[in-house]
């Protein structure tokens, strides 16, 4: 034996040692009583071989592997041939002359005992290589000593415990060992050949002989498994290119015999089909292993029962394997049921399955179907949702040109779509496919592109039907979408419904610790913690440059100061926190920026904001929004055209009232003023005052001083607003907001915009409003005397 073929036998050793403790060899313990065999052969050259000592415990070096295990029945049954082989491998300079080992056989298994004078006598052994002892007692040896064929080593096997008489007190033990001189220069290796054993009805389950050797030995004890003990007569089944359709249908039935004999003429099975199918005749089969032939299977079909069995004459003594073809149909459409024809199995012979499948009933057609949907996040793109199944009914149900569509909501994209406008065939995901139902075309439809359309220009042309499965397909979806994401089925092959890919979350929830009511015209106003929390991890995202996050405050609620940002949970980084009004909007915001993703979810705590109110700001929530694109990603970025209402209207990723306004604006007084065209002075409730500018007709109109046109109108001081920034006047009274944008006819009352027929403008440099279009904003009279060349104002509160 090569030192190369040696090691590969060694390198896994299972073993048990003495006491029935488990213990398994590895390389490193094999090449350890390698070491100190070695050690033992070259103490030896300075000595005379006879000196060695006796090998110990921790010499044992011996291990066992089956090399086949076969299947017999629980039966009764004198001089069974087991055919079981197994192989025992003796480390060199391991045994010496004596070493033994003792194979004992499990409960119900006997050596064969019918002549005790053969069996006493028995030795059988010779030297060399091929050493075969003789096996009429049930237990064959062959031993294979490579290089020390020619130092006289013999085994000697026989049968233990005889009384004085020569009589088998134990005749399931058989002891085996060395004799001559010890195997210094290689390894033994031994082959057990279990054959004429008497079976006494055992008990299901592995057939394990024990192997037992001393401690000092040289030699390993443990078990090894000879057989496998299985119900009498048991037959395995199984149903082999089952064929769909909707008409005429075929399988292969595989039939397989536990143990020899367990399918014969009185031991049949009975394969009976559900109701509306028949049988037709059965193929020839094809004998997988055996000793039978395809004749001498007898398969007769009675129409809805096969019975499957081996002709009365035939006579096996070998387990026997073999393929059956077979064919049925539909019988009765009314009473045949759509989908798997499960055949129902009896009969004398035991059985490994009750029922079996043996093919697929519907009409020409398909479904889609969806067996997992996902989770994923909105605002988020590269979002995978579950597999998308779409499966012929029968074969071939799929003609060649045929279409399948899957729209997404408003709310979704294709991710190709949502990253390109024209995204050609593109097709962020994988295909699989079954039966040839493959090669299917993508391309995307409608304005938007939302609709995936499949064109099957390779149809299944196999017997079986098919299916075609969209692995890690991606989507994009708006901020603020939630709830169930629905594709719409539709196309030419006539599929049609909604089947749901994946449930949408937020990705960060806002949250407000309170909701304080405030007072408007007021600042430094405090309100509660303000928190924002990831629903995963990197839900807020750092890619593409877009990481902002962006608390959007309500026109007229501005940040008094910059609160302290921190995150107060998980792992994600923020900088760069500041505070400003966005625009010409009069929008309050505070904003920071994502400096590292999370590893897990994270929260981030906005503490105790403090915010101004200005006038303008009417009674009810503060309603402060989340936006950005690290939170809101997919309305700053994708395809233009593709995504376009996505920027324009859904930008917030989330939403939380974080104050309220309860204090109205102060009432209106109810005032009577007189301006006279070309004068300064004027009264109010009959006291004479004196403006700066002069009232004055232009176009018909008549324009006054913005302050004294308020304090005619019953506007108290503090609710005249000026905004330099837009050029804007806001005038307050009681729940009514009039705003008049200078150099521009537009009145704006309460949001809803007047169109005015003159324009707001300044007269040396001070504000003059057209007094006839405000008064009716605010619910006040005007008379005009062309006579006194008087203008009379009156607030009707």
């Amino acid at each position: 034996m090569s030192d190369k073929i040696r090691q590969k036998d060694k390198n896994n050793i299972s073993g048990y040692i003495q006491g029935g403790e488990k213990k398994v060899m590895t390389k490193f313990n094999k090449k350890m009583i390698n070491v100190l065999a070695t050690a033992t052969l070259v103490a030896g050259v300075a000595a005379p071989i006879a000196a060695l000592t006796a090998p110990t415990a921790i010499h044992a070096s011996s291990s066992f592997t089956t090399v086949n295990t076969p299947t017999i029945s629980g039966n009764a049954e004198n001089f069974t041939n087991l055919d079981s082989r197994v192989k025992i491998t003796v480390s060199k300079a391991s045994v010496r002359d004596g070493s033994s080992f003792t194979v004992t056989l499990p409960k119900g298994f006997y050596f064969n005992s019918s002549d005790v004078a053969k069996i006493a006598g028995v030795t059988g052994t010779q030297n060399g290589p091929g050493s075969v002892s003789d096996a009429t007692y049930g237990l064959g040896v062959y031993a294979d000593f490579d290089d020390n064929k020619d130092t006289g080593i013999k085994v000697d096997p026989i049968i233990n415990n005889y009384d004085t008489d020569g009589k088998p007190v134990n005749v399931n033990s058989a002891k085996i060992t060395f004799t001559g001189q010890d195997n210094i220069k290689d390894d033994v290796t031994l082959f057990l050949n279990f054959s004429r054993i008497n079976v006494a009805g055992p008990s299901n389950g592995p057939v394990k002989a024990a192997i037992d050797a001393a401690s000092n030995s040289g030699l390993t004890s443990g078990e090894i498994t000879i057989a496998n003990v299985v119900s009498s007569g048991q037959v395995s089944l199984a149903a082999n290119d089952t064929v769909s359709s909707e008409d005429n249908f075929t399988a292969t039935l595989k039939v397989k015999e536990e143990t020899a004999g367990s399918l014969t003429g009185s031991n049949y099975i009975k394969l009976k089909l559900p109701s509306g199918f028949k049988w037709d005749a059965s193929g020839t089969a094809a004998i997988l292993f055996g000793d039978i032939k395809a004749a001498d299977i007898d398969a007769k079909s009675d129409g809805d029962t096969l019975t499957v069995r081996l002709k009365g004459t035939v006579k096996s003594s070998k387990q026997n394997s073999f393929q059956l073809p077979v064919k049925f149909h539909v019988d009765d459409e009314t009473n045949a049921k759509q989908g798997d024809v499960t055949v129902s199995v009896s009969g004398n012979a035991t059985t490994d399955v009750s029922s079996l499948v043996v093919g697929n009933y519907g009409e020409i057609g398909g479904g889609v179907t969806v067996a997992t949907p996902t989770t994923i996040l909105a605002g988020h793109d590269e979002q995978k949702v579950g597999d998308i199944v779409i499966k012929e009914t029968v074969a071939k149900s799929f003609v060649k040109g045929r279409t399948v569509t899957l729209r997404l909501p408003e709310g979704a994209r294709w991710q190709e779509t949502f990253k390109s406008n024209n995204p050609g065939n593109s097709f962020a995901g994988s295909m699989e496919n079954t039966n040839g139902l493959g090669g299917a075309e993508v391309s995307y439809t409608d304005s938007d592109k939302r609709t995936l359309k499949l064109t099957f220009n390779n149809p299944n042309s196999t017997t079986d039907a098919g299916t075609l499965k969209l692995r890690n397909v991606e989507v994009a979806t708006q901020p603020g979408f939630s709830g169930d994401l629905n594709v719409e089925v539709a196309g030419s092959q006539g599929l049609s419904g909604n089947v749901k890919v994946a449930t949408v979350k937020q990705a960060v929830t806002l949250a407000a610790a309170s909701k304080p009511t405030l007072t408007i015209g007021l600042g430094d106003q405090q309100v509660g913690d303000i928190t924002i929390t990831e629903a995963a991890k990197e839900a807020f995202v750092k890619k593409d440059g877009s990481r902002e996050v962006i608390l959007e405050l309500p026109t007229g609620v501005r940040f008094a100061s910059t609160p302290e940002v921190k995150v107060t949970a998980g792992d994600v980084k923020v900088k760069s926190v500041s505070t400003d009004t966005y625009g010409e909007s009069n929008k309050g915001r505070l904003s920071f920026y994502i400096d590292s993703e999370s590893a897990t979810p994270s929260t981030i705590t906005i503490s105790a904001p403090k915010l101004t109110v200005d006038r303008t700001v009417a009674q009810g929530d503060i309603v402060a929004k989340l936006k950005g694109s690290a939170v809101s990603y997919t309305a700053y970025k994708g395809a233009t055209d593709n995504t376009q209402n996505w920027k324009d209207n859904n930008t917030a990723a989330a939403e939380v009232a974080i104050a309220t306004v309860g204090t109205p604006a102060p009432g209106a007084t109810k005032t009577k003023a007189v301006f006279t065209l070309g004068s300064t002075s004027y009264t109010v409730n009959g006291e004479t005052k004196t403006a700066e500018v002069a009232a004055y007709a232009e176009n018909g109109r008549t324009y006054l001083p913005v302050r004294y046109a308020a304090e005619a109108l019953g506007v108290s001081p503090q609710n005249i607003l000026f905004d330099k920034a837009t050029s804007t006047v806001t005038l307050i009274k009681g729940s009514t907001v009039a705003q008049i944008k200078l150099n521009t006819n537009l009145l704006t009352v309460n949001g809803s915009v007047i169109r005015m027929d003159v324009k707001a403008v300044t007269n040396k440099n001070r504000t003059v409003l057209p007094i006839a279009w405000v008064s009716r904003a605010l619910d006040a009279s005007i008379t005009y005397d062309a006579t006194a060349k008087t203008v009379t104002v009156e607030n009707k509160n």
